[in-house]
């Protein structure tokens, strides 16, 4: 919401360079600690029973699957949610005053940076990149995020008007799903 917010106030470009920036940034990092956490799994011993299983998969296939259960489920609440984030979102952009191009990209940057830090998003990318090849979740999470960045820029308040909040809610769980699916096949077909 604050990137919607900020484009109808500040210079679309300069939204999309700061967020996208924090968006970008954020996703290299939980790339990276994925793999700190595919690292530890390495760790364990070969020959021994615990090596045999891939805690690493099985952790981003139960996170995976805690995030979809909960995203669905907090589907039919969604549109209520929708409402508090607009309200908090709205009263962050309103103290949001800066003219200059390169404080506009900065401090966009900071308030996406700081609103999305821990997210499900950021902590799914950790549990994709723990699992999975690390090159193919950044580039998959940074282009999502390119393009979910255009749209919210670009007509997000528009858009929103066609898409219901309950139905972004399902599908986004349903991806959660699928995700861990896609992990639980790959430690059974190891």
């Amino acid at each position: 919401f604050i990137a919607v917010l900020l484009a109808t106030r500040q210079s679309k470009s300069s939204v999309f360079i700061g967020t996208f920036g924090a968006l970008a940034i954020m996703t290299v990092i939980s790339v990276l600690l994925g793999q700190v956490l595919h690292q530890l799994d390495e760790l364990i011993p070969a020959g021994s029973t615990a090596s045999k299983i891939p805690f690493d998969d099985v952790i981003a296939a139960t996170l995976l699957i805690y995030f979809g259960v909960n995203t669905i489920r907090d589907a039919q609440g969604a549109a209520e949610k929708e409402d508090e984030e607009k309200e908090e979102a709205q009263e962050v952009v309103d103290q949001f005053a800066e003219e200059d191009t390169f404080k506009v990209i900065l401090s966009t940057f900071v308030l996406v940076f700081a609103a999305e830090w821990g997210d499900k998003s950021f902590l799914a990318t950790i549990a994709l990149a723990a699992a999975s090849d690390p090159v193919g979740v950044v580039g998959g999470a940074v282009a999502g995020h390119g393009v979910a960045t255009g749209v919210a820029v670009a007509g997000g308040s528009l858009l929103s008007r066609y898409f219901s909040p309950v139905a972004l809610q399902y599908a986004g769980g349903s991806l959660f799903l699928a995700f861990a699916a896609a992990t639980i096949f790959d430690i059974f077909a190891a």
